[in-house]
């Protein structure tokens, strides 16, 4: 499929599924009480820049970073093999974690232009941003969610763009930035993560008690909202730079 913005255009090539490096167990794993709850059935999807300021020196080795990826994402997957299975539905409705080793989509596309030409994505022109993002299915055809899909996009300039379409229900903001962590080393040449993860979400399924649990705020003193509740929402882009975050550190350290 080729996206096209006057001068932009991006292809993509066929769909690969990566698996674990080395055999993983082939299991059902269950999800914690608040990953089966409904609000968590979502999926985020997050884009990361790389940009290649050595590409054109004859001293720089030239690596195809989809390869690399790969390599570093099957050897990733042998840590957290289950985001190399399926997110199933059980007959009591819950969803549990298909370990069978089918892998991860994996989807490789080339731009033809320099990052610098797109200001490195730095900035909130999302319907630029969103050419560069994953359009996979969420499910295979007996309906089983696919836990995690990757996209690279490579630049000629070098540089490159991860995507990581993630379920909600696996993993949040902190977990994704560790399992992207572990690719990372991986990527580098590190033999092993850093942070090995650590499943036993089987420890945080409850049920609902006779008695409800008691909410310790006192109603007089919650914050409330005259837009609440509501069925209307509208999609807002915040740009969070360098500048501020450095800003924000700095005021946190005083």
């Amino acid at each position: 499929m080729a996206y096209k913005n006057p001068t932009l255009t991006v292809e993509n090539k066929e769909v690969t599924f990566i698996k674990p490096s080395r055999p993983t167990p082939t299991t059902v794993l269950s999800l914690s009480s608040i990953d089966n709850a409904p609000e968590n059935n979502i999926f985020m999807q997050t884009l990361h820049v790389y940009r290649s300021p050595n590409h054109n020196s004859p001293n720089t080795t030239k690596l195809d970073p989809a390869n690399v990826i790969k390599e570093a994402l099957s050897k990733a997957l042998f840590y957290y093999y289950r985001l190399a299975g399926k997110l199933v539905t059980h007959a009591d409705g819950k969803l549990r974690v298909n370990c069978n080793s089918e892998g991860v989509p994996f989807i490789e596309a080339a731009c033809n232009c320099d990052l610098s030409s797109l200001h490195y994505l730095d900035g909130n022109d999302v319907e630029t941003a969103k050419q560069f993002a994953v359009d996979f299915p969420f499910q295979d055809e007996f309906g089983n969610q696919y836990p995690l899909v990757f996209k690279v996009t490579k630049f000629l300039c070098g540089g490159f763009t991860i995507v990581m379409r993630r379920s909600h229900a696996i993993f949040d903001g902190t977990g994704a930035s560790q399992f992207l962590k572990a690719v990372a080393e991986l990527a580098s040449g590190k033999t092993e993560p850093s942070v090995k993860p650590v499943w036993e979400r089987e420890r945080l399924v409850g049920t609902i008690t006779s008695q409800p649990v008691q909410n310790p705020m006192d109603k007089a003193t919650v914050a409330v909202s005259p837009f609440l509740p509501s069925t209307e929402f509208s999609h807002v882009c915040s740009k969070v730079g360098s500048v501020s975050i450095a800003r924000l550190k700095m005021s946190l350290m005083k």
